[in-house]
């Protein structure tokens, strides 16, 4: 059996500046795959599929302080990226030699955190950050033999990307068209972000929220406020900007979440499943991210896998209130000449268990603590 290619997948790693909107903290961890992947004999396709870059909650310097720009220009990504540069340079530097490899290539899929790498000027200043090499490639899915990779965020309705009309035009300049939440987190979530910057990784949500109720309440309050807003006075008092234009189905989600007090991202596979059925043939792997859960469904030779999220997440006891760190996973699909085989890799973090009622009175605390644990300094914390 002849190995003809490695195919490797990793989801939502969600790189952000270092500062305390990034939940990327697993440097050395991710660094040490890249460079072990590199060293491979035969020819490895590393899929970095989408919110590699937290760009959507990344600050931009301007005037010497943070800010969350609106209006995304491409001056304003790369000023991201510029951040998120300088605060993981390791992993760049990982992914600088295992692109000297020419056999082997870096695919960057795009997703609804990361949509500033539909920039050009964002793809070349990775490459040149990456040494310049022929070997990167940026693209809204990935395909080969049987083999299918997106992001995912095409099957969830509030964070779909127009991949039809990728830019406006706004007083002059061109800037990014992004999906209604992406506006709205800029708008209204970052500073409820820097204020708990450790709820985001707590999972399940719904348990957090039972037992985290101010910030349900906070997150209640501004989210409706928003929506409301976002139908019936941004669109008459920004008559001129096109970023605050909205979908007509919000209020019916608005009503949903409301009763259901559900405040994260929607399951995509159901959706996926729909619009993808005639593509969902025997001996098929389909390898989605977007949703930080793993799952993996193999039915009638038909593969869907969710390999998780690589953002320091954990998974929280309702009994004991304690924070188990999750995993980090990704997926490994090895091509021969007999066809294709997959599984899912975990990759162990030696970390303490946290409890969840400390965490909440002091978040910052924990999110050095997290990051200290895992060797990482925050470059802006």
């Amino acid at each position: 059996m002849s190995l003809k290619k490695e195919v490797i997948v990793l989801s939502d790693i969600e790189m952000g500046a270092g500062n305390l909107t990034d939940d990327f903290i697993s440097d050395r961890l991710l660094a040490e795959l890249i460079v072990e992947l590199s060293n491979r004999p035969h020819p490895v396709d590393l899929i970095f599929n989408g919110d590699s870059f937290d760009f959507l909650k990344c600050p931009s310097f301007q005037t010497n302080q943070l800010v969350y720009h609106r209006h995304i220009t491409e001056k304003v990504s790369l000023n991201k990226l510029n951040l998120i540069y300088h605060a993981h340079n390791k992993v760049f530097r990982a992914l600088k030699k295992f692109c000297k490899t020419k056999k082997h290539r870096l695919i960057f899929t795009i997703g609804n955190h990361d949509m500033d790498l539909v920039y050009k000027g964002v793809q070349n200043k990775i490459k040149e950050y990456l040494g310049k090499p022929k070997n990167v490639y940026f693209k809204e899915k990935y395909r080969y033999k049987n083999i299918y990779v997106e992001h995912g965020q095409q099957y969830d309705f509030l964070t779909r990307i127009n991949f039809d009309k990728l830019f406006l035009s706004y007083k002059g300049d061109t800037i990014l068209n992004q999906s209604f939440v992406s506006f709205g987190i800029i708008s209204r979530a970052m500073e409820l972000k820097e204020n708990h910057p450790f709820m985001e990784r707590i999972f399940p949500r719904k348990q957090l929220l039972k037992l985290h109720r101010s910030a349900i309440k906070k997150i209640t309050r501004r989210t409706v406020g928003y929506f409301l807003k976002s139908m019936l006075y941004y669109p008459i008092r920004y008559y001129y900007d096109p970023t605050y234009t909205y979908p007509r189905e919000l209020f019916r989600e608005l009503y949903l979440r409301l009763k259901n007090v559900h405040w994260d991202v929607d399951k995509v596979i159901p959706t996926f499943k729909r619009k993808k059925r005639r593509s969902l043939k025997q001996g098929k792997i389909f390898i989605l991210g977007h949703i930080h859960e793993k799952h993996i469904e193999d039915h009638k030779g038909v593969v869907i896998v969710h390999p998780g999220s690589w953002r320091d997440e954990y998974d929280l006891d309702m009994n004991t209130r304690k924070l188990t760190s999750r995993l980090k996973r990704y997926v490994q699909v090895l091509v021969t000449d007999e066809g294709t085989e997959y599984q899912v890799i975990d990759v162990p973090v030696d970390r303490s268990f946290f409890n969840f009622d400390k965490v909440i009175k002091n978040e910052v605390k924990y999110v050095m603590l997290a990051a200290k644990e895992e060797r990482f300094t925050p470059a802006l914390v």
